[in-house]
């Protein structure tokens, strides 16, 4: 996970997965820090062009709930993975610009602006409309 996820979110899958440090400790963002200096292993630098995004940043871009996003991988419709159980997803950035994924939030988005309910004549409703 060093250099491609910062050390708060590696932090947070390490105690995810109930592991501590030598010590005992829960791991945070200074102890991650720390071992991965010490084992000489790369840091995250967000400038950096990154061919792998994580499911948050996936929702952003196509502009759909993370749960969408879940959704979408767990039908196998959009290629994703996971260091570790617990790790952040990582989804390819091309992956984002395939066809299905395309037409599937687009479907989604359509649904989101269509009424859920339909009024059926002389049913009467349970909230007052005021």
């Amino acid at each position: 996970m060093a250099g491609r996820f910062p050390d708060e979110l590696i932090a947070a899958t390490l105690n995810r997965l109930g592991l501590h440090t030598g010590g005992g400790n829960t791991w945070n963002k200074q102890r991650v820090c720390s071992l991965r200096s010490y084992q000489q292993l790369p840091a995250f630098d967000p400038d950096q062009p990154q061919p792998m995004i994580t499911l948050a940043q996936a929702a952003e871009r196509l502009q759909v709930s993370p749960a969408s996003i879940r959704r979408l991988i767990a039908e196998k419709k959009l290629a994703a993975s996971q260091v570790a159980e617990c790790a952040p997803w990582e989804i390819p950035t091309e992956a984002l610009d395939s066809e299905l994924v395309r037409k599937v939030i687009s479907d989604i988005k359509k649904r989101v602006t269509r009424p859920r309910t339909r009024k059926v004549d002389g049913q009467e409703t349970m909230f007052s409309d005021t």
